[in-house]
């Protein structure tokens, strides 16, 4: 595949600077073709093709393995990050007068399972983020007597990304488990959780790695998986699945956080979208990435406007985050005029792919100079 093939997977690029992967990205053509496969089948051979498609599955968590730097027996299908989150809210063993310490602000999500917990008399601390900058030495305070630190890879509204390989390891000074939120960061930068030895990470598939919404992968690493009761069960739970048994004995690892019958179209689109990225390779997406935001930044310090998102090796991400006298009107504009972007925080939110270009950056700056002009 070259650039020009790359670019055509994804329609909207006829009409739209798409710089909205931050939020929910398109899909690529053949990950679209992939779930309409699957219902196709089912339409004319109702569930004849079960085994193929349960092959689709073990290629998707392959692939979902692989993207996190692991093995697919500690990679689960969940329905979003929220569901993965809340496996670990819901599993561990608490008791009154435990903490768990998260950053904030960040998305909600990073936060509500535990919060949650305050019914068991679980609180949480709050580690204190600046502009989406985990403060670190707060965090080397507050994570101490915690049971669970909980943190975002990469800020949702200005893409500032974490220090995740110090953070783990003041976990792991403070004897503490982690759980990283990864939304932000896989799919469009490379992560390693076996590398990092984080406990549990949780990632719905829509915004960077190109999949469906309303699905999510999950990892427990195999030091956790010890502490991290299953709170879900169902028949898929088990180690005889298929020859749906009557003994009770769970899998090994994260399948058996997977209770039933899962979405097979919406697994088999998410494996042809990790097969295109695959396919360019992690860090050439992003190289590909930062590419583009490079561009977007030295345009936009051009016109004097001022980018919030943390620059340099280690602390950017592939969201562009920028101020503006009227973030809401130019918003407005933009949305109009065919670019697609986020109003986050009071700055507009920039998030391009590796198939954006030079002819992207060149509209963006053409409708956005256009701003105000009549």
């Amino acid at each position: 595949m070259n650039e020009q093939t790359w670019r055509g997977e994804f329609a909207v690029t006829a009409d739209t600077v798409f710089f909205n992967h931050a939020a929910v990205s398109p899909l690529p053509r053949q990950a679209c073709l992939a779930g309409q496969a699957v219902f196709g089948e089912r339409w004319q051979r109702a569930s004849k093709d079960y085994f193929r498609w349960i092959t689709l599955v073990a290629e998707a968590r392959s692939r979902a393995a692989r993207l996190l730097g692991t093995t697919p027996e500690r990679v689960a299908f969940t329905g979003n990050t929220s569901c993965g989150l809340s496996l670990v809210a819901a599993g561990l063993d608490w008791r009154p007068g435990d903490r768990v310490a998260v950053t904030w602000p960040d998305f909600p999500s990073v936060r509500f399972p535990f919060d949650n917990l305050a019914r068991l008399g679980v609180a949480v601390v709050e580690i204190p983020k600046h502009d989406g900058v985990v403060d670190m030495a707060a965090a080397a305070r507050l994570i101490p007597g915690c049971r669970l630190a909980v943190a975002s890879t990469v800020d949702w509204m200005t893409g500032a990304a974490l220090d995740a390989a110090a953070f783990v390891g003041l976990c792991r000074e403070a004897g503490a488990l982690c759980c990283l939120d990864a939304i932000q960061s896989l799919g469009a930068l490379p992560f390693d959780a076996t590398a990092l030895g984080v406990d549990f990470v949780a990632a719905g598939c829509h915004k960077w790695q190109l999949g469906p919404m309303g699905l999510g992968i999950f990892y427990v690493s195999q030091a956790a998986d010890a502490v991290l009761p299953t709170v879900l069960a169902g028949w898929r739970s088990m180690r005889d699945e298929e020859r749906l048994g009557e003994a009770f004995c769970l899998k090994d690892g994260a399948g058996r956080f997977e209770p039933g019958t899962q979405d097979i179209a919406a697994i088999a689109a998410y494996g042809a979208s990790l097969g295109l990225l695959e396919a360019v390779g992690i860090e050439a997406v992003a190289g590909r990435i930062f590419a583009v935001t490079d561009a977007l930044a030295a345009g936009l310090a051009e016109r004097g406007l001022t980018v919030v998102s943390p620059w340099g090796a280690g602390r950017r991400s592939g969201i562009l985050s920028f101020a503006h006298p009227d973030p809401a009107g130019l918003f407005a504009h933009l949305d109009a005029a065919g670019v697609a972007a986020s109003p986050r925080g009071g700055r507009i939110r920039l998030s391009p792919h590796f198939y954006n270009d030079e002819t992207d950056v060149a509209r963006f700056f053409a409708i956005l100079d256009a701003y105000g002009r009549g």
